[in-house]
């Protein structure tokens, strides 16, 4: 009976073991380079003058044309997950301080007024 219990309670951690992440370490690092570029291209964008909701979207569409990732890798992403917004957001606030710090002290404020 124990055996039993002790299988039943192991086997879904055996099975997602098992099972391969969607996301394989080197994917995870082309992700990461993906969203620090796209967090890079935006904070350009948004020395140069434009809204930060603007910057994001250009930024995005700038980056995801330079990436070497295909259509399938990039939506595997998931662009809400921590692991790659924080990093974006850090690398587009570190380019304004370091580029533009004028504009940067308002960038906070334009990001959470962006819907």
């Amino acid at each position: 009976m124990k055996l039993l219990k002790s299988w039943i309670l192991l086997t879904p951690t055996v099975l997602s073991l098992a099972v391969s992440s969607p996301l394989s370490a080197s994917s995870l690092q082309q992700g990461l380079k993906l969203v620090n570029n796209i967090g890079m291209q935006a904070g350009k964008l948004y020395c140069s003058g434009r809204s930060a909701e603007e910057s994001f979207e250009k930024g995005t569409m700038i980056g995801m044309a330079e990436t070497s990732l295909s259509i399938d890798e990039i939506n595997k992403l998931d662009f809400e997950d921590d692991a790659y917004s924080i990093p974006m957001i850090e690398t587009m606030f570190s380019y304004t301080i370091d580029n533009c710090p004028g504009r940067a002290k308002g960038l906070f404020r334009s990001i959470t007024e962006m819907e």
